[in-house]
């Protein structure tokens, strides 16, 4: 869902001109957070019910956070300075994410496995920076034609990457603990 309004956002800065704004206010932001935390309740009780275990569900609500008050930051604002702004937030909360369930990963597994795990890690490390310099590479006015739309691109495949590595971290971690 995230990333069709994402879509949407980059295909409208083509053919709008947007002016620039400076985002969100901390209100606004606070008000959003707000709103989708009343929306967690009802969703913890169905994820209750649909039998997952205590992990799964505070990831589920984790990731729903995260998705959500991206989407509405940028129904709220969507000049490219924002959209940039709300990208950076997001790749830094699946960061977190990512983090939060490889220390958990980490402390259930052996100490052989542990350096299997961070050996892995690491080398995946290596693989978003290089990817993150091939983006930008890719992204230069040479090669893109450039501007914000680019800059905006950019950045949304590297959220895809932290995405998809959080996700996969947490599916790791998830398999072991659903076993036990």
């Amino acid at each position: 869902m995230n990333r069709l309004f994402i879509s949407l956002f980059i295909i409208s800065f083509l053919f709008v001109d947007i002016p620039a704004k400076a985002g969100i206010s901390p209100k606004a932001l606070q008000k959003i957070k707000a709103d989708i935390e009343k929306q967690i309740p009802a969703l913890k009780e169905s994820l209750i019910k649909e039998g997952l275990n205590k992990d799964h569900i505070d990831f589920s609500l984790d990731t729903f956070r995260i998705e959500h008050i991206t989407d509405k930051r940028l129904e709220l604002d969507n000049s490219p300075i924002a959209v940039k702004a709300t990208l950076h937030d997001m790749i830094f909360d699946y960061d977190k994410l990512m983090n939060k369930y490889f220390n958990k990963l980490l402390k259930l597994l052996s100490e052989d496995d542990k350096i299997s795990l961070t050996t892995a890690q690491k080398a995946w490390i290596a693989y978003r920076d290089t990817e993150e310099q091939l983006i930008n590479t890719l992204s230069k006015q040479q090669y893109s034609g450039g501007g914000a739309e680019q800059s905006i691109i950019s950045i949304s495949i590297y959220a895809d990457l932290i995405e998809n590595r959080a996700i996969t971290i947490f599916d790791y971690y998830n398999d072991i603990v659903q076993e036990e």
